[in-house]
């Protein structure tokens, strides 16, 4: 018997769905795309539990004859391309024709599906790869894929998935994506029986933005990018160079490629190489972040590969280089004229104040007249002889009774308080050194004033009474669109926990929140923007660990803790590290980098040379 065979089409297309499929989101990108390259103008995506449960897309584009429905579950059967040059040409999003085969192979999926031309639609049934049903129904112009219990005949692959809320946010973030790249189609979004998008078709991206991210958006810091030569044009928004963008929204990295949200690394390199030399000065950019980006960038279908990876994640260019230059060369003209506005309005300011307040005759004379500056050399050499003798006399025993009477008193002046005495000091005000002794030991004051407040945070959580410090006024949080879809379950099913912590939210509704209470930590309080960014840390740790009190425990301590770069008394030093040792877990933060490294006397001899 021949050792090798040809693979059922079932197996084949379990295999396809192991390299298309990998959770939800999957499904819903593939059938999103797929929509919007009918020419739809409006899509529809309904969800439950996660997508684990139902996923259902429903589109008013130009659907499909009964033959091409039945022809879509066939592998490799597409309409989008007929030659292999059609695959180094590629203008639609979906190409390959995996995704209808494979997404019914792995769950029970039923597609109806009408086009113009027919007074009748199609219904197609699979349950696990198996075709079961073809019947004629009626329906409007377009189609509707609902998937049921995906990786139900799987469960292998199920296993993997994580909880309904993350996997929910997966899709929450990929119908955000898709919605600011494509303004003229209206997108809807229910989970569980709840509207959690609606954004109406607009003609512009502008109007698309300010629905997605809020009316401020256009009022932070914002630089206009639109450039195009012969072969590329890129257009969008990047982040300005004040300290504000720091605080609330360096989470906004979005790059769409031909239409495609992107993760692509040549061009993050391109970014963070024309921000480089203007932000070496942040912190926040020594730490890995940048400012926001949203770019639309437009390629020749020639000059870029959408077939490197079955679920298209992944591009490949053919003249990597030659994007690479494009960008950074844009972003850096950009970077640079924002730079000489900003400096033109400083010195038209200064101008303007000068005109207006005329220097004293006073002050011009003091300033204009110049004085003759004396030379070291100059002075005279007076006092040649220096040498007093008594100075180096020994103590004779007079001296030594005296200094006996004087002992008591003399405690009392050289007595110093503690941190006189451990005498603490900070590096570039970030790090704090302390003499032990046997050696020195290091403090990263960050970390180790987060481990101090994630511990309190969490005893709180736990039971201890809460320390708060109340608002002079009730402050109303107004959730960005994009965020508040993401938050607002959270947030509503852990509002007592929240509490706990040392908040005080009165109401959660309309996307708006009401603070009248705050952590007794959060001294440095900037006021919505610094809850916004709790909100999306928690946000992010709870993705992470799906534990909400440690998520919401690491995300106020976070945010409340002295940050690099802040200096310290000596006093502030000594209680934070009488803080940091009364901890459980001293010597890690929340999050399991180092607070404390301690060096021997031996270290610095080996360091040296002194030992071997």
């Amino acid at each position: 018997m021949n050792r090798i065979k040809i693979l059922a089409e079932e197996v084949a297309n379990r295999i396809a769905a192991g390299e298309v499929v990998e959770r939800p989101v999957s499904v819903v990108k593939e059938l999103v795309e797929n929509a919007i390259d009918s020419g739809a103008k409006k899509i529809s995506v309904t969800v439950e539990k996660g997508g684990k449960k139902l996923i259902q897309v429903t589109d008013n584009g130009h659907g499909m004859s009964h033959d091409d429905a039945l022809l879509s579950f066939e592998r490799h059967a597409t309409s989008k391309i007929r030659t292999v040059d059609d695959i180094f040409n590629i203008s639609s999003l979906g190409f390959r024709g995996e995704a209808l085969p494979s997404i019914a192979s792995v769950s029970t999926l039923t597609m109806i599906t009408r086009n113009a031309d027919s007074d009748i639609a199609t219904q197609i049934d699979f349950r696990g790869g198996q075709l079961i049903n073809v019947t004629r129904t009626s329906a409007n112009i377009g189609t509707t894929i609902t998937v049921k219990n995906l990786f139900g005949n799987v469960p292998a692959r199920k296993k993997f998935l994580k909880s309904e809320m993350v996997e929910y946010r997966h899709i929450l973030n990929y119908l955000h994506y898709q919605s600011i790249t494509y303004p003229e189609i209206h997108f809807t979004f229910n989970a569980d029986g709840v509207r959690k998008l609606n954004y109406p078709a607009v003609n512009s991206f502008r109007e698309r933005m300010t629905a997605v991210f809020g009316r401020d958006f256009f009022h932070r810091d914002l630089i206009e990018i639109d450039a195009k030569n012969d072969f590329a044009s890129v257009s969008g928004y990047i982040g300005g160079l004040e300290d504000e963008q720091e605080i609330d929204l360096t989470d906004l990295h979005y790059l769409f490629i031909n239409g495609r949200f992107i993760k692509d690394r040549i061009i993050l390199h391109s970014i963070r190489a024309a921000y480089e030399p203007f932000l070496k000065k942040f912190r926040v950019f020594q730490a890995g972040k940048l400012p926001l980006y949203i770019l639309f960038l437009h390629i020749e279908p020639g000059r870029v590969d959408f077939n490197v990876h079955p679920a298209k994640l992944e591009i490949r260019f053919t003249d990597p280089g030659w994007v690479h230059n494009f960008i950074k060369s844009t972003l850096t003209k950009a970077l640079l004229k924002y730079e000489d506005l900003k400096y033109n309005k400083i010195k038209e300011k200064i101008k303007t104040q000068l005109q207006e307040t005329p220097t004293p005759a006073i002050d011009k004379k003091i300033f204009s007249s110049r004085s003759e500056k004396i030379r070291f050399n100059d002075y005279k050499k007076e006092f040649t002889e220096l040498y007093q003798p008594d100075l180096f006399r020994k103590n004779d025993q007079h001296d030594l009774d005296l200094l006996a009477k004087l002992a008591p008193a003399a405690k009392e002046i050289f007595h110093l308080p503690e941190e006189e005495i451990i005498n603490p000091w900070q590096l570039h005000q970030s790090y704090i050194f302390v003499q032990v002794e046997d050696g020195l030991i290091i403090i990263d004051q960050h970390a180790a004033h987060e481990r101090i407040i994630y511990e309190k945070v969490l005893h709180r959580l736990h039971g201890a009474p809460p320390l708060q410090q109340k608002l002079i006024f009730p402050l109303v949080v107004n959730l960005p669109p994009y965020f508040s879809s993401i938050v607002a379950a959270l947030i509503n099913d852990n509002i007592a926990e929240i509490n706990k912590a040392g908040f005080n939210i009165k109401t959660f509704s309309n996307d708006a929140v009401v603070i009248d209470e705050i952590p007794a930590e959060l001294k440095d309080w900037h006021g919505e923007e610094m809850f916004l960014d709790i909100l999306k840390k928690l946000e992010e740790e709870y993705q992470e660990t799906e534990d909400f009190r440690d998520s919401l425990a690491k995300s106020i301590s976070c945010k409340a803790a002295i940050k690099a770069g802040m200096k310290m008394s000596k006093k502030e030093m000594l209680s934070l590290i009488n803080d940091l040792f009364a901890c459980e877990v001293p010597y890690y933060c929340p999050h399991g980098r180092p607070v404390i490294i301690k060096m021997t006397m031996s270290d610095f001899e080996k360091r040296f040379k002194r030992i071997g």
